[in-house]
């Protein structure tokens, strides 16, 4: 088994430490999409012999890619359908499934570096998922993969755009409103010309109006929603240098787009859509960098959303995370900074804001070290309060990243945080899962060294057991953009009934918990309507056109999913109802 770490001693090459010092590395993101490493001074929280490793259950080690590094973490998808999600990873060119003690489920080689986690749906109905990852760098050949659960490539799939990078993540979504899921992927041609690609399964695309063309680079994944609620869902873009675009099925730009301010540029921080002010339109929530950087709301109509933009010290590439922590349909904005002082002082590195774009109570989080990474928000401890994980930009000296986890509450750093990994976590972050089907909680993360050619650079998937009990009820938002359609789009206040909730006194679900063994029972006759699980973070784990009438329930056994909360949902048109079945 290729499991094991490589040591990288250059990078403390010409470093000597004394009993007085204590420095570590900070990493900066540069515009061109390399990075660069400074030596700083090291808070005495921050000392190597502080170094924590909690119960690492393994760290799966290969040669990294020496120009870029992964970022945006990892992926987990159960792909053998066994109930137990496996870990995804692209290291240079190969993809690698590992199962939950380390071991290589299987690996592919691709073609061109594999730079952000693999997107993984169940997109043909099959109910086994399928697997889309973009490879590429200017250097280097790129294509879009379609693939099984076994990773083998689906006909005509990969596909090849004069073998130029396929650049941020790829997206599952149906954006032409058939009711199948498309796959959309954006193509750097050059600094000055890219394109967003919308796909059909087969590859072909959606319509004649796509590929869409820029006169810029594609500066992040995109996100796909029903922005001004006409019923088909839009695509969501922006270029490094030429503003923000929204797109309907079509290809045609949506009125008062681009939104182009001459301060502003993009790059990495893909948007989360949501309906802020419950107006059934979608809010556009970001960050920026440029001469005015900063954290933004727009709305459909290309104005900025009443308390926004919020200016930032400095640029940041960090993606939002958005979330109604109180399920009281009032949602909740995390964003965060690169913040990180010369000399160790705390700075403002972890906003948290309401709609208005007023601080939460607790927030910011002051702290050494900034983040550029996800934020993942869930319960981590088991003590009912949710709690943030996150990235850091530092390294100690022996090359020890960080990954952090704060309470909510505002009482600070969780017990056994932050942990340790190899490498730098930079542009990086956690995902939370049960990967070893042990009943308790493991958070995964990514992570890497940095040596500029003076050694062997690695990257590295780290597992650790929280030691608390698996309840993805307690998970509100997992990794890259929440979930693995990549497509950015809250569907909380959907899932949690705030709105739509007009079948609720007509579907019933019997017995409620169950082992997995339940019915459906309506009160009237109900004809083709869709019946989706999903699981809280929004992922569907089963779906199927169904009848129900008043005189005969619907049976089904879901035994072998995991156990946790569930929703399900029941679409008749636009009447709709989301329930909650507990699977114990």
């Amino acid at each position: 088994m290729k499991n094991f770490i490589y040591s990288i001693l250059t990078v403390l090459a010409g470093c000597t430490l004394t009993a007085q010092e204590n420095l570590g590395k900070k990493a900066t993101l540069l515009e061109d999409g390399t990075i660069s490493v400074e030596t700083v001074q090291l808070p005495d929280e921050y000392r190597t012999n502080n170094r924590q490793q909690a119960d690492l259950l393994f760290s799966f080690g290969e040669p990294a890619n020496p120009a870029i590094k992964n970022s945006r973490g990892v992926t987990l998808a159960d792909l053998d359908n066994d109930g137990i999600d496996e870990i995804l990873y692209g290291i240079d060119t190969e993809l690698y499934a590992l199962k939950g003690d380390g071991t290589i489920l299987w690996q592919k080689t691709v073609l061109g570096p594999i730079l952000l986690p693999p997107t993984v749906m169940d997109i043909d109905g099959d109910d086994i998922v399928e697997i889309a990852v973009n490879t590429g760098y200017p250097t280097t050949v790129g294509r879009i993969y379609l693939m099984d659960n076994l990773g083998t490539d689906l006909p005509g799939w990969p596909l090849n755009f004069n073998d130029k990078w396929m650049i941020n993540a790829p997206v599952f979504a149906d954006l032409d409103g058939d009711e199948v899921l498309d796959i959309l992927s954006c193509q750097r041609e050059s600094s000055t010309v890219g394109f967003v690609h919308a796909l059909k399964q087969d590859g072909t695309p959606i319509n004649t109006n796509w590929p869409v063309q820029f006169d810029a680079t594609p500066a992040f994944t995109p996100s796909v929603g029903d922005v001004d609620n006409d019923g088909v869902n839009d695509v969501v873009i922006a270029t490094s240098s030429t503003g923000l675009y929204v797109y309907d099925a079509n290809g045609n730009l949506h009125p008062g787009f681009p939104f182009v301010d001459p301060n502003v540029r993009y790059s990495y921080q893909s948007p989360i859509l949501v309906d802020l002010d419950d107006n059934e339109t979608l809010e556009i929530v970001g960050s920026n960098h440029g001469d005015a950087p900063g954290f933004y709301v727009l709305k459909n109509d290309a104005t900025y959303y009443p308390g926004w933009p919020i200016a930032t010290a400095g640029w940041t590439y960090s993606p939002p995370t958005v979330v109604d922590i109180e399920e009281d349909g009032t949602y909740e904005i995390f964003m965060a900074d690169r913040n990180t002082s010369n000399d160790g002082t705390p700075l403002p590195t972890i906003y948290g804001l309401n709609p208005d774009g007023n601080d939460l109570p607790n927030f910011p989080i002051e702290k050494y070290g900034g983040n550029e990474g996800v934020l993942t928000i869930a319960d981590i401890n088991n003590d009912n309060v949710y709690d943030i994980i996150f990235s850091s930009t530092l390294t100690d000296m022996d090359g020890f990243g960080y990954i952090h986890a704060y309470s909510l509450d505002g009482s600070g750093e969780l017990d056994g945080f932050p942990l340790r990994p190899r490498g730098f976590t930079f542009l990086n972050g956690a995902v939370l899962g049960d990967v070893d089907n042990d009943g308790l909680m493991d958070l995964t993360a990514n992570s890497y060294t940095q040596t500029f050619g003076a050694g062997v650079d690695s990257t590295f998937v780290n597992t650790y057991n929280l030691n608390v009990p698996f309840d993805a009820d307690k998970i509100l938002r997992n990794g890259y953009k929440g979930d693995n359609s990549r497509d950015g789009l809250v569907k909380e206040e959907e899932i949690l009934g705030v709105t739509g909730n007009t079948l609720s006194n007509t579907v019933s679900i019997v017995p409620n918990p169950s082992s997995g063994i339940l019915q459906l029972q309506s009160s009237s006759t109900l004809n083709n309507v869709t019946m989706n699980v999903l699981t809280m973070d929004g992922k569907i784990v089963f779906s199927e056109k169904i009848d129900l009438s008043d005189t005969e329930a619907k049976h089904y056994d879901f035994s072998s999913i995991a156990s946790g909360m569930y929703f399900i949902s029941i679409e008749e048109g636009k009447n709709k109802t989301i329930l909650k079945w507990l699977k114990q």
